[in-house]
C-alpha cells in the first residue's frame, strides 16, 4: 500500500512540473506547424464577366490557394492581362492576402477592368514574402461579345419580322406610322434600365423623317416585349425602318425592316434609287409641312434640320430654269 502511494504521489508531481514548465518556460515545447515549412500553390482560378459599361468590361477573378505545412508569411496576389494581339499590358492588380496557417484552401476574390475588345492572356501570380512562389496563366476571347444588357431583339427562324408596322392615318402629304419590334431578355436573371430607339429614314436619301425613344421594362428571364410608337413622314416615299438598342447610352443592338409608302415602287432592304424623285420641303420641320388629312404626333427628337439644304436646292432649281429658258 505504502509503495503505491508513493507511486501515485511521484506521478502527481511530475504532471505538476511539466504543466508548470509548459507554462512558465517558453519555447519549451515546439510545435510541428512552427518548424514545418510552408508549402502554397494556386491550385484553381476562375474567371467570370462582371458590370459592362461602356467600352469596358470587369473581369471577375477567384483564386483558391492550397496551403501546407507552416504558415505563410505576407502572401499576395497579382492579376495581369496582356492584350493578346499586341503583348501589352493592358491592366494589372494586386491583392494582399496576408498570413495563411494551417493545412486548408484559402479563396481569394478580386476584380480586374479591362477594354471590351479583343481578347486577353491572363496571369494570376502568387507571392510571399516578396518571393514569387507560384504562376497560373490562361485566356478569354470575345470581350467585344459581352453586352451591358441582357435585353437583346428576337430574330425568328420564320419570315416574321423584327421590326413590322401598321399605317394608322394617311394623307396627301403626311402618314402616320405604328412602328413595333420584338425585344427579350436572352439571360438567367431580370434585366433592366434599356431603351429604345425608333427612326425612319427614306430610302433614297437617307434623311431621317422621324424618330422617338421608348423606355424598355423590366424583364424578367426569358419575358418578351412587342414595343411600340408612332412615327410620322411624308407620303409616297419609301422608309428604312431602324431600331437601336441602348443601355445607359451604349448601343447594344440594332435592327432594320421597310416601310414602302410608294405605290410605284418596290424597295428592299439595303436598296437606294437614285430615279426616284425626292423633294427637300417634305422633310423639314413640321410647321414647314402643310395640313394633314389625319392626326400628327410631335416626335421624341426631331431629324437632322434641312432648310438649308431645301433652300440650296429652290436656288439650284431656278437657276437650271433660267438657263434654259436663256437658251430658248
Amino acid at each position: 500500500m505504502r509503495r503505491e502511494g508513493y507511486l501515485a504521489a511521484a506521478t502527481a508531481l511530475l504532471c505538476v512540473l511539466a504543466v508548470a514548465t509548459f507554462l512558465l518556460v517558453p519555447g519549451a515545447v515546439a510545435t510541428h506547424d512552427i518548424d514545418a515549412p510552408s508549402h502554397l500553390d494556386i491550385d484553381e482560378v476562375t474567371v467570370a464577366p462582371g458590370a459592362v459599361t461602356g467600352n469596358a468590361v470587369t473581369v471577375q477573378f477567384g483564386v483558391a490557394l492550397d496551403h501546407r505545412g507552416g504558415p505563410a508569411d505576407n502572401v499576395s496576389l497579382t492579376i495581369r492581362a496582356v492584350d493578346a494581339e499586341s503583348g501589352l499590358v493592358a491592366a494589372e492588380t494586386s491583392t494582399q492576402v496576408g498570413e495563411i496557417a494551417g493545412d486548408r484552401e484559402h479563396r481569394s476574390r478580386t476584380n480586374l477592368t479591362v477594354a471590351r475588345e479583343g481578347g486577353y492572356d491572363l496571369v494570376a501570380i502568387l507571392y510571399s514574402d516578396g518571393e514569387r512562389i507560384d504562376v497560373e496563366r490562361g485566356s478569354i476571347h470575345g470581350v467585344a461579345g459581352l453586352s451591358p444588357t441582357t435585353i437583346e431583339f428576337k430574330r425568328f427562324e420564320t419570315a416574321i419580322p423584327t421590326i413590322d408596322y401598321t399605317i394608322e392615318a394617311a394623307g396627301d402629304e403626311q402618314a402616320t406610322l405604328a412602328v413595333r419590334t420584338h425585344l427579350w431578355n436572352a439571360g438567367v436573371d431580370p434585366a433592366e434600365g434599356a431603351t429604345l430607339e425608333l427612326v425612319a429614314r427614306q430610302s433614297d436619301s437617307n434623311v431621317v423623317a422621324d424618330r422617338t425613344t421608348i423606355d424598355v421594362d423590366r424583364l424578367d428571364s426569358g419575358q418578351a416585349v412587342a414595343p411600340d410608337a408612332q412615327l410620322t413622314v411624308p407620303s409616297g416615299y419609301g422608309y428604312h425602318l431602324d431600331a437601336i438598342l441602348k443601355h445607359d447610352g451604349v448601343i447594344v443592338s440594332s435592327a432594320s425592316s421597310i416601310a414602302d409608302l410608294d405605290p410605284d415602287r418596290e424597295i428592299e432592304a439595303d436598296t437606294t434609287f437614285e430615279s426616284v424623285p425626292f423633294e427637300a420641303e417634305d422633310f423639314t420641320e413640321a410647321e414647314d409641312v402643310g395640313e394633314t388629312d389625319g392626326p400628327t404626333r410631335p416626335t421624341a427628337t426631331s431629324g437632322p434640320g434641312l432648310g438649308v439644304i431645301s433652300a440650296l436646292l429652290a436656288l439650284a432649281g431656278i437657276g437650271l430654269v433660267s438657263r434654259l429658258g436663256g437658251r430658248q
